[in-house]
Parts: C-alpha cells; sequence; structure tokens
C-alpha cells in the first residue's frame, strides 16, 4: 500500500526534522543543554525532550501503543522547572529515534478511513481529522525546531543552516 499523498508533505517535515534535531543540539554541552535563554523558559534539552514526547504522543493519537517518557512532563504545558532534573541527551535521542521509526512505519499503513476519522483532540486548524493532527503535528515539531534554532546562535553556535 502506498502512503496517502495528502500526508506526504507532513511525513516530509517529520524527517527534516529528525536531521535538523541532531544538528541543533549534537555539538552542545551538557551545561548548554541545560541553559535557558531567560528563567522561566525552555532550555534545548526541554524542548527536545518535548518534541521526543509529542512524537510518542502522535503514535499515541494513530493506534499506536506507547506510553509517553518521562512520565508525560515534556508534555503540552508540562513542568520543565528544573533543567537538572531532565534526562540525559542520549535517552531523549533513543525515544526520539524509537518513536521515529515507529512513525515512519505507521504513516505508510495508514488508510484512507483512518485518516478521515476525526482527530483525538481539537487542534487550532480546520481539518478536524487524523490527516490534520498529523499536518498540525509536522508543523508544531517545525516550530520547535525554531526553537533550538533561536538557542543554538544565543548560545554562540552556527546557525542550523550552515
Amino acid at each position: 500500500m502506498a502512503m496517502d499523498s495528502r500526508i506526504t508533505a507532513s511525513v516530509h517535515q517529520f524527517g527534516l526534522g529528525a536531521g535538523m534535531a541532531h544538528k541543533a543540539l549534537d555539538d552542545l554541552t551538557p551545561e548548554e543543554l541545560r541553559r535557558p535563554a531567560e528563567p522561566g523558559l525552555n532550555p534545548a534539552l526541554g524542548v527536545m525532550a518535548h518534541l521526543a514526547n509529542t512524537r510518542c504522543a502522535l503514535l499515541q493519537m494513530l493506534g499506536v501503543e506507547r506510553e509517553l517518557p518521562w512520565e508525560g512532563r515534556f508534555g503540552r504545558g508540562g513542568a520543565m522547572n528544573d533543567p537538572e532534573q531532565f534526562p540525559e541527551l542520549d535517552e531523549v535521542w533513543a525515544v526520539w529515534e524509537e518513536a521515529s521509526a515507529q512513525l515512519e512505519q505507521r504513516f505508510e499503513e495508514l488508510t484512507d478511513e483512518e485518516l478521515s476519522a476525526p482527530a483525538p483532540r481539537n487542534f487550532p486548524i480546520p481539518d478536524k481529522t487524523m490527516r490534520g493532527a498529523i499536518y498540525f503535528m509536522a508543523y508544531h515539531e517545525a516550530y520547535h525546531m525554531g526553537q533550538l534554532g533561536y538557542l543554538r546562535k544565543w548560545l554562540g553556535k552556527q546557525s542550523l543552516r550552515g
């Protein structure tokens, strides 16, 4: 079965995000990963843990039995107050890579019926189906990739485009 062409652009966005995430974080020190630009803002490691968490949440929406990592601490509005209590980057990468592989497989399997079903959440877009949910989650991830790019520049690192 071929992937539904109406989700192809979103799926490509997830693939782009996978590469950009490593480029954004792999050269940061543990201290830089945990340093917020301002008190109360999320550091790069918190943003990345949130992205890994949301890939797991998307898997759940797509019918895959998957626990949310870190007791949901990095979900929407989750408390990220103490960067010293964050998981290590290797742990975040492990969750990210596993969830990414599962998403890649699941995107190939989705039927028109599944994609046309109502989304389990009311995302702020007109398309209230699972297709719309996938689109929104790809947008959400790109938004946070922009945050990671900003944090890199703030830390004095090369931009993600460089």
